[in-house]
């Protein structure tokens, strides 16, 4: 357990609620009883269309971060994870999250990713190639820290052109930014150019550890970055009540996110994703999320995670009632990490 515990010594955990499963006020008071437990980030996700149709919201992630900063005092928010590329122009994300860090400095964070077809489609800005929206998220990335830097900015890519722009109100801080990474060509676009990483449990420890994290680690060498100076974070899924069989409902809106095929094909109606995720076997969910009222399956889990080397962990919230989520965090989970501290 020694070296076990030495690595929890760099572990704390954010708390992420998806805008598609709380109405906007049930977000912000989970997002400040988060702040209370001792969950470190809140992160949301930043979506226009949800995974599921039945019952769902779809609020605006960035509406939510500045009302939430508003209401809180230390807790750090971002995305996880906004999208740079087609129905948003990374001019625009710069200079929203550049204003949210002036009002609320060293708080904000900037998840960033290649998007999905849900999000983007419906705004009408069709689902191009993998390889096509890997290269507009490098170059989004380096627009939005030119434009951060201030003064006047010329920027001619590929995809993207700056002509004259520049931001008249500037960050007070320095944002971090991180990219979330499934596979090997993002996760190496996230080391090479030295931001931190998100990934997701759900894809299994065996992947993560030889396609994901590797392919991470061989991009901030090939860069000549310092591993030491940036975050990696996993994502995690977790549903708890007492009854076992209640949080195990409750996951079923979301069971799509488990077929890949979803993040990469051009799928973007809700209707037709809730379809799929009735595909999804129970023992599947079990597999990939934590779905237990038990404190020693949730610990067992985030201690893998920490021998793996990831510094944060991020928990998804999809449980019945968030305040009982956080109760039981805050009593049963966290408490045990802090002590390792």
């Amino acid at each position: 357990m020694g070296a076990a515990r030495m690595n929890l010594l760099v572990v704390d955990f954010g708390y992420h609620v998806l805008p598609e499963w709380f109405s906007p006020e049930r977000i912000i008071e989970g997002l400040f009883m988060a702040e209370d437990a001792g969950f470190t980030i809140g992160w949301i996700s930043d979506h226009f269309h949800p995974w599921f149709d039945g019952g769902a919201y779809c609020s605006f992630a960035w509406s939510i971060l500045s009302a939430t900063a508003e209401r809180t005092s230390k807790i750090r928010l971002g995305t996880a994870v906004t999208a740079p590329i087609l129905r948003y122009n990374p001019a625009i994300v710069a200079q929203a999250f550049a204003t949210m860090d002036y009002l609320y400095p060293g708080r904000v964070i900037l998840g960033l990713g290649t998007g999905e077809a849900l999000n983007e489609v419906p705004a009408g800005c069709g689902w191009p190639s993998f390889r096509e929206r890997l290269e507009r998220l490098e170059e989004a990335v380096q627009l939005i820290r030119l434009l951060w830097r201030g003064g006047f900015v010329n920027f001619r890519g590929k995809y993207y052109r700056l002509r004259g722009a520049k931001l008249y109100t500037l960050s007070k801080t320095s944002i971090p930014i991180f990219i979330a990474a499934s596979g090997q060509s993002t996760a190496y676009l996230a080391g090479k150019l030295g931001v931190g990483l998100i990934t997701l449990a759900g894809l299994g420890m065996d992947w993560i550890r030889e396609n994901v994290l590797r392919s991470y680690r061989r991009g901030l060498a090939d860069a000549g970055q310092a591993q030491a100076k940036v975050s990696t974070v996993c994502e995690v899924i977790c549903s708890y009540d007492e009854d076992e069989e209640k949080a195990l409902n409750t996951c079923r809106p979301f069971a799509a996110t488990l077929l890949p095929l979803i993040f990469r094909a051009n799928v973007s109606d809700p209707r037709e994703i809730e379809k799929y995720g009735n595909m999804i076997r129970d023992e599947l969910i079990r597999e990939r999320w934590i779905v237990s009222p038990k404190p020693e399956d949730h610990i067992e889990r985030y201690s893998k995670l920490a021998e793996l080397g990831f510094n944060h962990i991020e928990i998804v919230d999809i449980s019945p009632d968030h305040r009982k989520f956080i109760k039981f965090y805050r009593e049963s989970i966290l408490p045990y990490f802090q002590q390792t501290r």
